[in-house]
């Protein structure tokens, strides 16, 4: 259920960015190609997700209904105990929440490098551990980076910046 909620929320954010306007113009990326780049991501990645749910309830179904288990089920089974383990907290969309509250509050006030970068580890972190702290970190930098240049230098949209 929540993988179709993601999946129909990214087809309304491509409609929306649909909307913006023509994505290039002149020969030249106009401010509304990154949004309905990032829409037709969203819509991709979310019906892979919705379609992996659907198939994994249809797996788990027929399992169900045949009650047979072998060795390969027991083993299916021990290898997702292993992958819970490393998987997101309960408490994960919390914390993604409260990141972006945070991200949203602290753009204005620290600028967006470092408010950006704080955001970025912080929602790597969640979805990871706290293990190779120092490439989750040069991984933050360079998405940083990446959307400065993005913005800034493509489409011309002054971001705040601590020093003025």
């Amino acid at each position: 259920m929540f993988f179709f909620l993601v999946f129909v929320f990214s087809i309304g954010y491509l409609v929306t960015a649909i909307n913006l306007g023509n994505p290039i113009s002149n020969n030249r990326l106009e401010p509304s190609f990154f949004p309905l780049l990032l829409g037709f991501f969203a819509v991709l990645f979310s019906s892979i997700l919705l379609l992996r749910e659907i198939t994994a309830n249809k797996k788990q179904t027929e399992d169900e209904t045949l009650n047979t288990k072998n060795l390969d089920s027991t083993t299916e089974t021990e290898s997702t105990t292993d992958k819970a383990s490393t998987a997101p907290s309960k408490y994960a969309p919390l914390l993604i929440m409260f990141s972006i509250l945070s991200y949203i509050l602290a753009f204005a006030f620290i600028g967006y490098f470092i408010s950006s970068f704080l955001f970025v580890l912080s929602i790597i972190i969640i979805f990871s551990s706290l293990e190779k702290i120092i490439q989750k970190s040069i991984i933050s930098i360079a998405i940083v980076l990446v959307g400065y240049l993005v913005f800034d230098q493509l489409f011309g949209v002054r971001l705040p910046a601590l020093w003025g």
